[in-house]
């Protein structure tokens, strides 16, 4: 990072990265091309927004770490940056009343994960395949519509159209719970309720056709069986929002050219 006054863009076309400065240091064009791997968005304008904030915010906290005397040069940058966090980023620990009152007020949360019996057919399209996903989204649509008529061919079609091997047992995954299945699959099965689903669900290997034949729920958990979960929770939550106000109050102080600095926590990082 070099000095404002004496640093240009490399590349100043319509179609160049922005040029930002923090407090007269810039950033680099290359270091924040470099940064937007790391920032995933359909679109680029809030991949270069996310990313050049991240790089606005580092520098400022490498900024505060040199004040107070730590290392930050070369590869020692994130030591000293942990270390001025740990003497700046001020919270209280959760009392056993918060911890109490979260669990009585989120009760819903703390349950055993349902039980299910999960028949399904499997329509394969790879995740980057759009027009390999519209088809097999229609064909699945196709199935629920005959299986709406008449669910006892379920059979039947998973041995015709499923790309799952469970296609050979009638579709048939066994008994489910927690972990057992991919997380976007399982997320979307749990929520559903016994018998055919209405829609296909969607998951990294395609579109499933699902059916559950059984569902047992899961049962309220006692205090404390999640006492050091709970603690856990609203230590990180606590953690968290004391660290957004901290660079809050940094960005509130800086100059900063070149880029709005946003706060919510899709934009908050600090690497």
């Amino acid at each position: 990072m070099s000095s404002c006054g004496t640093s240009t863009p490399t590349n100043p076309s319509k179609e160049s990265l922005p040029f930002i400065c923090v407090n007269g240091v810039s950033i680099e064009e290359t270091a924040l091309a470099n940064e937007l791997q790391y920032h995933a968005h359909k679109n680029f304008d809030v991949v270069v927004q996310q990313a050049g904030q991240t790089l606005v915010i580092r520098q400022l906290l490498v900024e505060q770490a040199e004040k107070h005397g730590f290392d930050v040069s070369g590869d020692n940058e994130e030591a000293g940056v942990q270390q001025l966090l740990e003497i700046e980023v001020i919270y209280d620990d959760p009392k056993e009343e918060d911890c109490q009152r979260y669990f009585d007020n989120n009760r819903a949360k703390f349950t055993t994960m349902p039980l299910m019996e999960v028949d399904h057919i499997l329509l394969a399209a790879a995740k980057d395949d759009i027009k390999s996903r519209d088809d097999a989204k229609t064909d699945a649509t196709d199935i629920i519509r005959r299986l709406q008529d008449d669910c006892s061919l379920f059979a039947a079609l998973a041995k015709h159209h499923s790309a799952c091997p469970s296609k050979e047992t009638g579709g048939s995954l066994g008994q489910i719970s927690n972990g057992q299945t991919v997380p976007e699959f399982e997320r979307q099965l749990m929520l559903l309720p016994e018998g055919l689903a209405s829609k296909p669900i969607e998951s990294r290997y395609g579109l499933h056709v699902v059916n559950i034949a059984r569902k047992i729920e899961g049962k309220p958990l006692e205090y404390s069986m999640v006492y050091e979960k709970v603690r856990g929770y609203l230590i990180h939550r606590a953690s968290h929002l004391a660290l957004q106000a901290y660079i809050h109050r940094l960005v509130e102080t800086a100059d900063v050219e070149g880029i709005d600095i946003k706060f919510g926590d899709e934009n908050m990082h600090v690497q």
